[in-house]
């Protein structure tokens, strides 16, 4: 792939502890740069999962994020949001929707969001789509994977 991409990766199992796995964001030039990053909440991230709303994984597929966030006050979130689409997210096993990659805020794991754990490598990632957005890239491909 010659363009700017992400990958979020996770094992899938199940866990009463919070499963972390890696959000790689990928350039042109073949450099990758990895965040520590996570979806879904403890005890709901097994196969499957990923379609209990406000509970499980992101389900696996092609997605795409903005490069530029908007402000949410939304507890859980409270600061940028990258808004994922296509949005809902429909399958025969369900409906995902408002979904999103941003900070690990409050209460670790999230509503099938992608988030980061660390505010380092959040403030890093930001700036590195802002720099992104500045070469008129409006959109990166998002790929999950289990």
């Amino acid at each position: 792939m010659n363009q700017h991409h992400l990958i979020f990766t996770m094992q899938l199992a199940q866990s009463s502890e919070l499963i972390y796995g890696n959000l790689q964001l990928c350039y042109p030039d073949g450099r990758e740069i990895d965040y520590l990053a996570t979806s879904g909440c403890a005890n709901w991230q097994r196969p499957g999962d990923e379609w209990v709303r406000g509970k499980g994984p992101i389900p696996a597929g092609k997605y795409e994020i903005p490069t530029e966030p908007y402000y949410l006050e939304t507890r859980g979130v409270e600061g940028d949001f990258f808004h994922i689409t296509p949005d809902p997210v429909v399958s025969d096993k369900g409906i995902r929707a408002e979904l999103g990659l941003h900070f690990d805020a409050n209460y670790p794991g999230s509503a099938g969001c992608v988030v980061l754990k660390n505010w380092e490598g959040w403030r890093q990632f930001c700036d590195r789509l802002a720099s992104i957005a500045d070469s008129e890239v409006k959109s990166l491909p998002l790929t999950v994977k289990y």
